[in-house]
C-alpha cells in the first residue's frame, strides 16, 4: 500500500518510536555490561519521515501496513572491538529478544569468495516476553533491527557509503579489484586484532601465575604491572590499609605505575615490589597524603593511587613527578613535605 496517509500516521506515532529507541539502547547497554562485554559504542536511530515515505514508494506494494511490517523503523548499531565479541553479542541478543529469523542474517556469509565487502550481522527482533511488563507493553509488536559489527567493519561500511557504491555492479571494473583487496585488508585486520588479544590474554595469565607463586623476575610492561597489581599480597595489604583509613585505592592508569617504575629505575616487577612501602611506612604515607586527596563522589572515600603512594614514599622531585602526572605537583608536594617532616 502506498497511501499518502501512511506518512501522516507515522508522524503521529514517531515520538513513541523515539522513546522506544532510547529505552532499548539503555537496556542493551545494561545487558552488555552485565555480561562483561566491553564495546566501542552503542548507537541508535529512528527512521525519518522522509526516509519512511521513500521506502514505501520504493518498495511499492510490499507493505500492507508499513508501521508493523517495516523491520527497521528502529535500529541499533553495536560496534564491538573484536570478532569474537560480535559472536557473543549476537548469541546474547538472541537469548534476550525474540529473533525474527526470516529477516536476520550475517551478510558476510552471503558474499561469494570473489566478491568484495566486509559487512556485519543483522538481527531483526521483537521484545518478546518483556512485552508482558507494563513499561514495555506498548512496544510489543514493533520490530527492531540490530547491526552488530566490529570497528573495522564499521570503518569499511562508512567509507563504502562515502564512496557512494551500494552494489558491486555500480563499481567501475578497474576499481573492483582495488576494493576487493582493501576489504580483505579490513578483514585481516580484525583477525589479527583477535589473535593479538588472545596472545595478550595468554601472557597475562602466565604473568598472573608467576606473581601468585612469588616469581617476580618479570620485565616491566603493562601486562606484568596489571598482573602484579591484581595478584600481589603487598598491594592487597596496602588497599586494606587505605580502606581502614577512609580511602579507596584506585586501579588507576597502569601507565602511571609503569612511568613511576621508569622514574625510580625499576626494570622488573621484583624491583617495583621493593619500591612499595612496608606496613608502618604505608600508614605514614597515607596519613601524609590524606589532607590533599579528593573525595570519590559515589562513596565519600578519599581516592589514592599506587603510583602516588610510591612517589610520596620515595620523596620524588618535581621533575620526577611531572614525568608521571600532568599537574598536581602542589598538592603532592604538601604530602611529600609532611612525610619528610616526620623523619
Amino acid at each position: 500500500m502506498t497511501s499518502p496517509n501512511w506518512k501522516a500516521e507515522y508522524a503521529e506515532v514517531r515520538s513513541m518510536y523515539v522513546a522506544y529507541e532510547k529505552k532499548l539502547r539503555e537496556l542493551v547497554r545494561e545487558i552488555l555490561e552485565h555480561a562483561g562485554i566491553d564495546v566501542f559504542q552503542v548507537e541508535g536511530r529512528v527512521k525519518t519521515l522522509d526516509s519512511f515515505d521513500e521506502k514505501i514508494r520504493r518498495k511499492s506494494g510490499k507493505y500492507d501496513n508499513p508501521l508493523t511490517d517495516m523491520t527497521d523503523l528502529v535500529g541499533l548499531r553495536i560496534i564491538a572491538h573484536y570478532l569474537e565479541d560480535v559472536d557473543r553479542i549476537v548469541e546474547l541478543l538472541g537469548g534476550e529478544f525474540e529473533v525474527r529469523e526470516e529477516h536476520s542474517m550475517n551478510k558476510q556469509d552471503e558474499l561469494a569468495p570473489d566478491q568484495f565487502g566486509y559487512t556485519s550481522n543483522h538481527l531483526v527482533v521483537r521484545i518478546g516476553s518483556r512485552s508482558e511488563r507494563p513499561e514495555w507493553a506498548k512496544y510489543a509488536g514493533i520490530s527492531v533491527e540490530f547491526q552488530v559489527r566490529t570497528m573495522s567493519q564499521h570503518a569499511w561500511a562508512a567509507m563504502h557509503h562515502k564512496l557512494g557504491y551500494k552494489r558491486e555492479a555500480d563499481v567501475p571494473i578497474p576499481l573492483q579489484r582495488k576494493l576487493f583487496r582493501l576489504s580483505a585488508l579490513f578483514e585481516m585486520a580484525d583477525e589479527q586484532f583477535s589473535t593479538i588479544k588472545d596472545e595478550i590474554d595468554k601472557l597475562s595469565g602466565k604473568y598472573s601465575d608467576s606473581v601468585k607463586h612469588g616469581d617476580l623476575d618479570l620485565d616491566v610492561d603493562a601486562q606484568s604491572i596489571d598482573a602484579y597489581v591484581r595478584n600481589s599480597p603487598k598491594v592487597r595489604a596496602i588497599a586494606a590499609m587505605a580502606k581502614n583509613s577512609g580511602m579507596k585505592l584506585l586501579d588507576g592508569n597502569l601507565d602511571e605505575l609503569v612511568n613511576t617504575a621508569a622514574v625510580l629505575g625499576a626494570t622488573t616487577i621484583e624491583e617495583i615490589d621493593q619500591l612499595l612501602p612496608d606496613e608502618s611506612s604505608t600508614r605514614r604515607v597515607l596519613d601524609a597524603m590524606g589532607p590533599v586527596l579528593d573525595l570519590a563522589p559515589e562513596d565519600d572515600l578519599l581516592e589514592v593511587d599506587l603510583a602516588s603512594i610510591v612517589l610520596t614514599f620515595h620523596g620524588a622531585t618535581q621533575e620526577q613527578f611531572d614525568r608521571v602526572y600532568v599537574g598536581g605537583w602542589e598538592e603532592f608536594n604538601i604530602a611529600r613535605e609532611r612525610l619528610l617532616s616526620q623523619g
